[in-house]
């Protein structure tokens, strides 16, 4: 009898422990650690300009990212960039009411929208030393570009595609340690090689942008 009431008392012991334990845990907030929870991801929205060969132009560009976190070394995601050139071009001269001369202007949109599967490396370890955490990034991917074309007697859109690779560094930098956004820098090179049959357009060049990263 003796016996049978110390193992009912041990039991009674250790499931209380344990459901104690259990409530400290289900209280505690849940850690944003990629060691604890490797699923927890990030986002990244970027805006800035980057420079195309062929129109020898620069444009508006916006970046969309979506990271998975290995570990805070190793990342790989998923990137959508829209790309934006536009400019007027002076046909030729008129003569218009009242004597005054004027021009004929034709108005070229080019709209470029390359997909990327990207791998990165990050150095957080450097984060506490310089106060920035650097980071490189490879990328391939396909890309579709719409030229939109506009004058008095002709207009027309086309569209055009090809392989997109880019590299570019980063640099990630937090105003507070205890925050959970990082306002991010990139400076890189894309190369856009687009062709519509015989037709090639390069949209390469150099790309810079700011951004925010957040967790999800």
């Amino acid at each position: 009898m003796k016996n049978k009431l110390i193992l009912t008392a041990i039991i009674i012991t250790i499931s209380t422990a344990l459901f104690a334990q259990e409530q400290d845990r289900a209280v505690l907030p849940r850690s944003k650690n990629v060691f604890v929870n490797p699923s927890d991801n990030e986002f990244m929205i970027k805006i800035g300009t980057s420079y195309a060969k062929d129109p020898g132009k620069f444009g508006l560009d916006v970046s969309l990212n979506y990271i998975y976190n290995i570990d805070p070394v190793f990342v790989f995601g998923f990137e959508g960039d829209f790309f934006w050139i536009n400019w007027k071009s002076e046909l030729e001269k008129i003569n218009v009411a009242g004597g005054t001369s004027g021009s004929h202007i034709a108005k070229t949109d080019l709209y470029t929208i390359p997909l990327f599967a990207n791998a990165q490396v990050r150095l957080p370890f450097l984060r506490n030393k310089i106060y920035i955490e650097p980071a490189f990034t490879m990328g391939i991917g396909y890309a579709f570009m719409i030229l939109n074309y506009a004058s008095d007697d002709n207009d027309g859109t086309k569209l055009y595609k090809g392989l997109a690779l880019q590299g570019f560094a980063s640099a990630y930098y937090k105003i507070l340690k205890e925050s959970a956004v990082d306002f991010v820098f990139d400076l890189g090179y894309r190369r856009l090689a687009l062709d519509k049959g015989r037709v090639g357009i390069d949209m390469s060049g150099f790309i810079t942008r700011l951004g925010v990263k957040f967790y999800i």
